[in-house]
């Protein structure tokens, strides 16, 4: 005989069908009951609701905030990145027409949204290179570095897709003094397109990916909850003359991204 379901999973469960299901009243945005009138409707006590909920925001369907309640969440776009495709397209994309690279982005190829409905956030400064950068770049610890910190989203919702720190050298940057200007960006064609204007090619793409838990900053700003899982990306550009020319560190949401990889075998000899 399969054990009873205890009674806060079962109201969680109930709920979560609710949201699946787009009901009035559980729709993103949407307030929850308050416990106290869960109580009264014979739901349950209040360590029960409680705990319901609790559940509910560790699977990612709503968020407790003290003092305002409990919210359905509202769900940014899934993303599923095809980095053997990505990154070929994005290069061919640099070398296109400006009106292709006006109005198109990798964001926009993960996502499947339109162009005119991601918008890009970007901050630009300008630090020494610590030990990682100091090692990855091939200088000397200290050697200036520009940092370009970025993150996207969707209009009217503040919820970042990924957070981004994309690092070049500044001395190499400031060969055109644009790169080093925020407000230049989205920069039509990305990296490779700006790399160009200063006589660079990128020949390959490096990924290092690995999880963790989220911090409370990344979870805040990903909008998801604290203690969830993070996806980091460690992209390293590599020039056609072999050296480091651009460092990214990536930070995605793991509940909203997917990383998928087709990789082509050789055939046994007939």
């Amino acid at each position: 005989m399969a054990p009873k379901t205890p009674q806060w999973r079962g109201l969680a469960d109930e709920i979560a069908r609710e949201i699946a299901a787009g009901t009035a009243g559980y729709r993103p945005g949407d307030q929850l009951p308050q416990i106290r009138d869960l109580v009264a409707q014979g739901k349950g006590s209040k360590t029960t609701i409680l705990a319901a909920y609790k559940a509910l925001e560790a699977e990612g369907l709503v968020s407790m905030i003290r003092g305002h309640g409990t919210k359905v969440r509202k769900r940014p776009p899934h993303q599923i990145r095809r980095h053997q495709q990505r990154y070929v397209w994005e290069k061919k994309l640099a070398g296109g027409p400006a009106e292709d690279r006006q109005n198109n982005g990798v964001v926009e190829m993960d996502t499947g949204l339109d162009h005119d409905q991601v918008e890009c956030h970007a901050t630009f400064s300008v630090i020494p290179a610590d030990a990682e950068l100091s090692e990855r770049f091939g200088v000397d610890v200290g050697t200036l570095m520009l940092h370009r910190h970025y993150w996207h989203s969707t209009p009217g919702d503040p919820t970042a897709l990924s957070l981004i720190d994309s690092y070049l050298i500044h001395e190499v940057a400031a060969r055109n003094p644009d790169l080093l200007d925020s407000s230049k960006e989205p920069w039509p064609g990305g990296t490779h397109h700006q790399l160009s204007t200063i006589g660079i090619e990128i020949d390959r793409i490096d990924d290092g990916i690995r999880t963790r838990l989220a911090t409370q900053a990344e979870a805040r700003k990903l909008g998801i909850p604290v203690g969830s899982a993070v996806i980091l990306l460690g992209k390293t550009s590599v020039s056609t003359d072999g050296d480091v020319v651009e460092y990214s560190h990536v930070v995605l949401p793991g509940e909203r991204t997917e990383l998928r990889y087709s990789v082509p075998l050789e055939r046994w000899p007939q």
